[in-house]
């Protein structure tokens, strides 16, 4: 009686296991399916994405008239689809600047972009504004960027737009450019290089506002605001206000403060208001050097340093010392204090700018004493004492004397170099303050000078690059407040000063907006500098033996044996670059719209 039992139960057995086979495989076959599509889906998304990436390549090659047209493989597969929509996207640039009559006036260019897109469910990508753009149902990002370019105070901003009849694209597509040349947005009749004031607001309308915030994020120091989820503001500072001078060294830009190329470093402190520094033995301990990321102490493992003391304190975002190294070399008499609120450097470029062209508006050609570039070098005294416009090169030798006077502005529309011994130049204020504005870089060599005196405040600008050499000097005295601009390289060499009579330094001040500056001191009797350097976005190199009293702010600061004495200037504290003056941080715009077709090949 049980035999039939269990005959039937191995039936419902294996009945069963074949289900849950077939079940399993079904499922299996389920889920590799839908991964399989998942993958295929990510791949020809990614493909996309390299087609688009093409387009934005030449695209821009046409664009900027490197070629008339250009041909880009699409082929977006039978299930996606890539079409022009020539509505989509707007770019709208406000800028407020200050017009004729001093009053602010707002212009506004809206721009459309454009857009070439690929679909495929919820996945998009697409070429827009000169770059291209993915996005999903969970937000948007950048594949790659547009061309904008920051850079110091000059914001460059090539609008790549698309034109083309709205529909579909198939595998290829064709890109042409416009006849003409392209539309010159920014500067226009309303608004000139360089804007004096105002602001600069950048809209973006876009399916991709997300990551078009970000971007922006990314490449200015502005502020973005998600107005919603397809618009994006930005609104770029035009004007700051630098920070006290609270420290006889500050690197702001430097991914680290390497001292490894330092030999010895000694720092201490003293009080301009009540004193010249009185010598190491009655210095006081207020030193302050500080970075705005790393302090390393030695570079690449090379150990050249033998000694750094430093009075004061020692401010960085980390520190990196290997064991052993800081007990040996490195003396704090205050504190080693972690501080990652320093932030980045704002630049000085358009500061530097607006004031130079202050000088070249007054259009001494036209208005004031008109002379040609001269030479010279007879022993005697040449006196310029009222507004002059120099056309050319002026060359200071032979032990001769230029002397500047009575409230003078001189414009020099070439060189100015001083050289050879006990040649001089002389800006005497007492008859007022003085300018004076070299466009093409300023030189002094051997044991050539420069004095500021008279009382007034005393300005050099230099457009271009500033060498002082040999046994050249640049001094002001007690009573007289001596600034020098420039807007190239700076080159201090040998034994050269840069000094403010009693070691005033707030009489003395160097702005630079220049890529590169370097000291580089004589091996046993170096440089000598009393007053304040700032370039804030520039390289500096220190090499070999030099003295600073003052205040230094560079970028990023690179040191080769270097053999350095800072004696910082308590009396500085309180004092800001540019006497606290908002200046410009974008002073500079250019936009343009370069026109583009993209259509079916």
């Amino acid at each position: 009686m049980k035999r039939p039992d269990r005959a039937q139960s191995e039936v419902i057995g294996v009945v069963l296991l074949l289900g849950l086979t077939i079940t399993v495989v079904g499922i299996t076959v389920g889920l590799g399916s839908t991964a399989l599509a998942d993958v295929q889906s990510e791949a020809d998304v990614q493909r996309i994405e390299g087609a688009m990436t093409q387009l934005d390549s030449k695209a821009s090659l046409v664009a900027h008239g490197g070629s008339t047209s250009q041909r880009v493989q699409l082929g977006p597969g039978r299930s996606a689809d890539v079409r022009v929509d020539d509505d989509a996207g707007v770019m709208r640039i406000e800028v407020e600047a200050e017009n004729e009559t001093g009053g602010v006036e707002t212009t506004t260019r809206n721009v459309t972009l454009g857009t070439v897109v690929y679909e495929r469910g919820d996945d998009r990508v697409a070429y827009q504004g000169g770059g291209v753009w993915r996005s999903n149902g969970d937000g948007s990002w950048m594949v790659s960027p547009p061309e904008f370019h920051y850079r110091g105070d000059t914001l460059t901003l090539p609008l790549v737009t698309i034109d083309g009849a709205d529909g579909r694209l198939d595998d290829a597509a064709v890109v042409t450019g416009d006849s003409g040349h392209p539309e010159g947005l920014f500067p226009s009749e309303n608004v000139s290089n360089p804007l004096l004031g105002g602001n600069v607001t950048i809209t973006v309308e876009s399916e991709y506002a997300e990551a078009w915030g970000r971007f922006f994020e990314t490449r200015t120091r502005a502020n973005v605001t998600q107005v919603s989820p397809t618009e994006v503001r930005v609104a770029l500072r035009t004007e700051t206000v630098h920070p006290t001078l609270n420290a006889g060294v500050s690197a702001l830009g430097t991914s680290r403060l390497e001292f490894g190329g330092i030999n010895t470093l000694y720092a201490d402190s003293y009080d301009s208001t009540t004193e010249s520094y009185p010598g190491k033995g009655n210095a006081s301990d207020n030193a302050v050097l500080q970075t705005a990321s790393d302090f390393h102490l030695t570079a690449g493992g090379g150990g050249k340093t033998e000694s750094i003391e430093i009075r004061g304190d020692l401010v960085a975002e980390a520190f990196d010392t290997p064991k052993g190294q800081a007990d040996k070399k490195l003396t704090l008499t205050g504190e080693k204090r972690v501080d990652d609120s320093l932030g980045t450097a704002d630049p000085v470029a358009g500061a530097i700018s607006e004031r130079i062209e202050r000088v070249r508006d007054l259009n001494l050609q036209s208005g004031g004493n008109s002379v040609t570039g001269f030479a010279h070098g007879d022993g005697t005294v040449r006196t310029i004492d009222d507004d002059t416009y120099v056309s050319g090169d002026v060359t200071v030798s032979n032990g001769s004397t230029l002397r500047v006077e009575d409230g003078a502005t001189v414009h020099i529309a070439g060189r100015l170099n001083v050289s050879e011994d006990g040649s001089e130049v002389e800006l005497d204020g007492a008859g007022g303050d003085l300018a004076v504005l070299v466009d093409d870089g300023f030189s002094m060599r051997d044991q050539s000078t420069l004095r500021a005196e008279g009382g007034s405040s005393i300005d050099l600008f230099v457009a271009g690059a500033v060498e002082i050499r040999n046994d050249a000097s640049v001094t002001t005295a007690t009573d007289t407040r001596f600034e020098l601009y420039n807007t190239g390289d700076v080159d201090v060499t040998d034994q050269a000063r840069i000094t403010a009579d009693g070691d005033k330094t707030e009489n003395l001040w160097v702005y630079s907006s220049g890529n590169n500056i370097e000291f580089a001191g004589d091996q046993t009797d170096g440089i000598d500098f009393a007053g304040v350097m700032y370039a804030p976005t520039s390289n500096m190199t220190l090499r070999n033996q030099m003295t600073f009293k003052g205040s230094f702010t560079s970028g990023i600061f690179t040191f080769d044996d270097a053999d350095l004495s800072l004696h910082y200037d308590e009396a500085l504290a309180t004092l800001q670059p540019f006497e606290g003056d908002s200046v410009p941080v974008v002073s500079h715009l250019h936009v343009s719209r370069h026109r583009v077709t993209v259509e079916d090949d």
